[in-house]
């Protein structure tokens, strides 16, 4: 009867524990999601008022930035750049003039987020 349990107990925890960093990876996949919403509606701020508004309310830091950037030989001028606390500090999502997403991350290369990135479910970072 008590091994039971504890095998109950186990399954229930190990349970617990895939959940939790199964909603972790959907945070991620949120972050990069809400962080292409705030950079096209940056976009269009800027396009209608000339400058960018970081709104109290949402968690994110925009601005305007100048970084250029290399990728697989390719030079990308980003134009705005964002923040959220989902990117744990890890890196920041900026976009160029022609809505090109890149990830610009804190230790690793640049690399393109593209309309069907997911996050990884086991990943080294984003």
């Amino acid at each position: 009867m008590l091994k039971w349990a504890t095998v109950i107990f186990v399954a229930l925890l190990l349970g617990l524990y895939v959940v939790g960093y199964l909603y972790g990876v959907s945070l991620r996949n949120a972050g990069i999601d809400m962080g292409r919403a705030s950079l096209k509606m940056a976009y269009k701020d800027y396009q209608q008022h000339g400058y960018v508004t970081n709104y109290a309310s949402s968690g994110y830091q925009v601005w305007l930035s100048s970084n250029v950037v290399t990728i697989a030989n390719t030079q990308y001028q980003c134009f705005i750049t964002v923040r959220d606390h989902k990117f744990y500090n890890e890196g920041t999502l900026a976009m160029t003039t022609n809505q090109v997403f890149i990830w610009l991350d804190a230790k690793r290369p640049p690399k393109i987020i593209d309309a069907n990135y997911r996050t990884p479910v086991f990943p080294p970072r984003f």
